[in-house]
């Protein structure tokens, strides 16, 4: 009996690896092939490549649209992260260090965007927006993906204030600081790593977003994304695989460099 539980744990494991194995290559193989097919002189997009080089990149920084966009999703995506983490930080006292009445149903209500499908959603907005003048803006697309953002946010830095003691704030009052002093200097202070993270996340999630600038957008607001997608749909040009590269480095560093500085710490 016991030996043949052992073989069905051992099979069980053997499955289960084999499964998060190709899972694992699945995602990796096409970003991994993406890299390699950037750095080609190859005038079409091909696997394997004839000839290596650098023209895609260089094609890349010489071409101003190219450029444009780029620097639209870089400032649109710093202003999103900002927005949403300026957001998420009131929100997040109001719920756990406040009284505030159905700060529950808040909270609840804080992450609905994620569960709701970014087309319905793009929708929905594109119906407000419309009555408020903020269709084709810079500002009315940076509020749209930081509605995007927010549940992300949320549930990253909510675990974080959860687990703050609130008698460390007590403390700090008894002592004579300032309510406002304790929120900074104590709490805030102890979720400085989740709020990174946060932060991270909002810049990536608007940097990457596709779906809502083609509702939203406009003649003039023609991000990264977008402008992939339109190459992609009316034309393909071999220099989106050096932009796709890219954007895996970029995003990958993002990541990457929080997980290092929590690692170091520790």
């Amino acid at each position: 009996m016991k030996r043949s539980a052992f073989v069905l744990d051992r099979i069980v494991r053997g499955i289960g690896f084999a499964g998060t194995a190709l899972a694992v290559v699945a995602v990796i193989a096409p970003v991994l092939l993406t890299v390699v097919l950037s750095f080609s002189n190859d005038p079409y997009v091909q696997f394997p490549q004839e000839t290596w080089g650098f023209d895609r990149y260089v094609e890349l920084v010489q071409n101003p649209t190219w450029m444009q966009a780029f620097g639209l999703s870089a400032l649109l995506a710093l202003l999103t992260a900002v927005l949403t983490l300026v957001i998420c930080v009131l929100a997040l006292l109001a719920i756990y260090r406040t009284r505030l009445p159905g700060r529950r149903v808040l909270e609840g209500f804080s992450v609905v965007s994620i569960i709701i499908p970014i087309s319905a959603f793009s929708v929905a907005l594109y119906g407000v927006f419309a009555q408020y003048s903020l269709l084709a803006t810079f500002s009315g697309l940076a509020i749209a993906h930081a509605v995007l953002a927010v549940p992300l946010v949320m549930l990253v830095c909510g675990a974080t204030f959860r687990s703050i003691p609130i008698e460390l704030e007590l403390v700090a009052t008894t002592l004579g600081a300032p309510r406002w002093r304790a929120w900074v200097g104590i709490t805030l202070r102890l979720a400085l790593p989740s709020l990174a993270g946060g932060f991270v996340m909002a810049f990536q999630t608007s940097f990457e977003e596709a779906v809502l600038v083609n509702f939203l957008g406009g003649p003039g607001l023609i991000t990264l994304p977008k402008a992939i997608f339109d190459s992609v749909q009316f034309g393909s040009t071999p220099v989106i695989t050096a932009i796709a590269a890219l954007i895996v480095i970029v995003s990958s560093t993002l990541v990457a460099v929080p997980l290092a500085s929590l690692r170091a710490r520790r």
